[in-house]
Parts: C-alpha cells; structure tokens; sequence
C-alpha cells in the first residue's frame, strides 16, 4: 500500500527541494564566477611582468652587454613579487634568468603567443604565462608564474561557507516552510470538520468564511452556496413527497372507505353503481397525478429534452380549441382564437406544446366563470412567435404569481388546478424551459389573467 501524505508536508519538500536546487545553482553560479574573477586577476599580474620584461630590454639594452643585461634582468626579478619564478632565454637557448642557470619552473616550455597554464609546484598550484619578446631583432623566450596559494585560500573558504550555509538555510527554509503551511492550511482542518459533521439532518450548519481574500475564503464561500442549495434541494424534495403523499393518501382513503361501506351489507345495484363511480373517479385521479409525479421526476432526474422540428402553432390551437369547446360550451363560457395571418412555424416538439396548451387553456376554464371568455392567440415578435392565453376570469392575487409555478402551490384564488394537486402549471413552465424559453404571467385580480411564453421561429423565416 502506497504511503500518503499530507499537503502541508508535500508543500514543504517540494519548496525544500526547488530551494536546495536554487542553493546549489547559486552556490556554482559564486564559485565559477569568483574562482574566474581571481584567475583572471593572476592572468593580468603575469602579462605586466611580461611587459616589464619588455621595458627592460627596451630601456637597458642599448646600453649594456649581454652580462650587464643579465644583471639589470636580476636586479629586475629581485624587484618585483614572485621574481624568482621569471624565466628568460635568449634566441639560442642561453638562460639569462634565473641567473643560476637552474630553472625553477620545472614545467615543460611551450611557446604559444601567449598561453597560460596553471601546474602543480613543490609548493602548491601555480599560474603560469609563456610568450615571446623580441627587441633589436632577437627573440626572447620569456615565462612568468605566480603562486595560487591565495586564491586556493579564498575559494577553501567559500567551499566552506557554502558547505555550512546552504544546509543551515535550507533547513531553516524547512522548519519556516512547514511551520508557515501548516498555519495557512489549518483552516482546510476546521473547513474538513465542520463538514463532516454536516448531514442531510443539519444542512442549515454553514462553513466559517475566514476574512482573507484568498482561494480559502473562496472555497468556504463556494461550499457555504453548495450547501444553500442543497438544502433548498432537500428542502423541496421533502416538500414534494410530503404533498405527493398527502395527495395520494385522500383518494385512496376514498377508495378504501366506499368499497368498505359497499361491502358491509347487501346493496342495490345503484347503490353498487355509485359506489363504482366514485372509485372510478378516484383512480383517474390518482392515474392523472402519478402520472404528473413521473413527468416531474423524470425531469428532475435527467433534465428534459424534446426533438424539435417545424411546428404550426395555428395548427396546434386549432385543434385545442375543438377539443375543449365542448366543455367550454358546457360551463357557458366563451371559447376563441385570434391567430397571426399566415402559418405561425416555431422550432418546438408539437406533442408537448400541445400538453403545454391544453395545460393553460384547461386552467383558465377552471378559473373563469359562466359568461366568462377565453382567448388563444399567436403573434409574431421580432424575437420569434408568442404563444398567449387569456381570459376574464378571477384574476391572481398578487402574492400568489410568484408561487402559481411551483408543484402542489394551492390559495383560494390561486391559479393551480382546483380539482387537481396544482402540478398542472409546473409541468407547463418546465416544458417551456426545455424549449428555451418561460411562461410570462400578467394579472390583476378580479379582471382575469394572461399567460403568454415566447417560442423560436422556424426556418421558412429566415429568408424574410
């Protein structure tokens, strides 16, 4: 089973990490450059010697011969640091410093114009410089060296303060480091356990928001409005099957206690045949809002979704109207229709524009009374063609159109079915939704209501 570990702990090794790499890279970067800068320092002390050496031949060689030159030369080395590792030949190979004709750069002799080279010597690494001068039309072989004692020294020192720095701070960057996320993630830790303490029993426990202004506040803020709506959610759910039960509980109580009734004596047919209506009645009624539970949970459960094609909303509120005139004429109430001239083509699935319509039609009957009219229009909109209902009925309350949509909202006044579980109109506006669009309410009490939702047109108007 693979280790785990904790944020805090991985931030620090990962931040530990890229610092040592910073140290190291850093600590190389000093050395190169300080052990260059020091060379090059060496490398400039040599070419002045060579220079002198130059001066010398130039200044005291018309004037001496060749043994006074070679004690200018000597009296030159005695004057300059490290004069005795001066090496100079004439063109024939005669040694004219040192003077002892013993060299004391033991290194081979290589002539390139110029070339350094650092070598080991009996007493440590020198710095080494080969050129040649040539004065009065001879050529001297010339080479000078310096000790690298000091800057040996310097650079044993830095490796030194590197050696003991970069663990001193890397380990301080660590403590400093998991001490520093530790307190920055301790938050996560009360966030962590207030949320699990949190249960479908106590959804109303939020998160506290810490005042920072960073991805912590945001978090807890965004977990805070998960939670608000998942309450609401639960909330709802409750509230759904809490009515869906109530609901279902009447008729069947209905049902059971007239089939009791009927059976505890001998009845006459009927008595029977009203019983049997009853129970009839119930049981579409019972049929009709399962029904309407299974739309709404379906919806809910995966969204809703309609195949949309050319569709004529004429055509659609043609057939609407025949099909409730007759209990319109029934209730001696007004039943018509002013449609847009020409074919009013929508984008839309006619199956549940139909539902939608008888929805809102069958609902404006309930409420509108003997005399009453009812009217179904279409017009067109720029922004597409508007289906409307309208009537004179008893008009909403204006505390109640803001709830008329939600499922199993019932007033006096209220415009859900009367003889239903008021799922009608949540049905409808959920079946507008899925087309794009929203069922828009304009009411005044006592002077009837009007319902109108928006639908996108279809291609044949495109071409206007």
């Amino acid at each position: 089973m693979m280790a785990t570990y904790s944020i805090r702990f991985r931030l620090t090794v990962w931040y530990s990490a890229v610092l040592l790499l910073g140290l190291v890279l850093f600590g190389l970067s000093i050395w190169f450059a300080l052990d260059n800068f020091l060379i090059r320092s060496v490398d400039l002390r040599l070419t002045q010697r060579i220079e002198g050496l130059q001066k010398v031949l130039e200044v005291e060689g018309p004037q001496v011969d060749s043994a006074g030159l070679a004690a200018e030369l000597a009296e030159f080395a005695k004057e300059v640091p490290n004069g005795e590792l001066i090496e100079l030949r004439d063109s024939s190979g005669k040694q004219l410093l040192p003077a002892g004709h013993t060299p004391l750069i033991v290194a081979p002799m290589e002539w390139k114009q110029p070339a350094f080279r650092t070598v080991g010597g009996v007493g440590g690494a020198i710095r080494m410089l080969s050129d040649r001068i040539t004065y009065n039309g001879i050529t001297y072989n010339a080479r000078v060296a310096a000790p690298l004692n000091e800057v040996q020294e310097i650079m044993g020192a830095l490796r030194n303060l590197l050696l003991f720095m970069i663990p001193a701070i890397l380990l301080g960057a660590y403590l400093g480091g998991y001490w520093i996320s530790r307190r920055a993630l301790s938050p996560v830790d009360e966030i962590t356990s207030i949320a699990r303490s949190i249960s479908v029993q106590n959804l109303s426990l939020r998160l506290k928001v810490p005042q920072t202004g960073d991805e912590l506040q945001r978090m807890s803020e965004t977990w805070n409005e998960l939670l608000a709506r998942l309450e609401g959610a639960v909330q709802r759910i409750q509230k759904f099957t809490a009515d869906a039960s109530h609901e279902l509980r009447t008729p069947l109580t209905l049902i059971r206690t007239t089939s009791e009734l009927a059976l505890r004596r001998e009845r006459s047919p009927d008595e029977y045949r009203k019983s049997l209506v009853t129970i009839q009645q119930e049981s579409e009624r019972m049929t009709q809002l399962t029904e309407s539970l299974l739309t709404l949970a379906r919806a809910d459960a995966s969204g809703t979704e309609f195949l949309v094609s050319e569709t004529d909303l004429n055509g659609i509120v043609a057939d609407v109207l025949l099909q409730s005139l007759p209990i319109a004429e029934g209730s001696g109430q007004f039943l018509k229709q002013a449609l847009m001239a020409g074919p009013a083509v929508v984008l839309a699935n006619e199956d549940a524009v139909r539902r939608l319509l008888f929805i809102l039609v069958d609902n404006a009957l309930k409420y509108t009374g003997r005399g009453g009219s009812i009217t179904i229009s279409t017009m067109a909109e720029e922004a597409g063609i508007v289906l409307a209902v309208e009537d004179t009925g008893e008009g909403i309350p204006a505390e109640s159109v803001g709830h008329i949509f939600e499922r199993f909202y019932q007033v006096d006044t209220a415009r859900t079915d009367r003889d239903g579980v008021g799922l009608g109109l949540s049905i409808a506006q959920m079946i507008a939704q899925a087309h794009g669009s929203k069922i828009l309410v304009a009411s005044q009490l006592g002077l009837g209501a009007r319902f109108t939702v928006l639908f996108s047109r279809g291609s044949m108007y495109d071409n206007r």
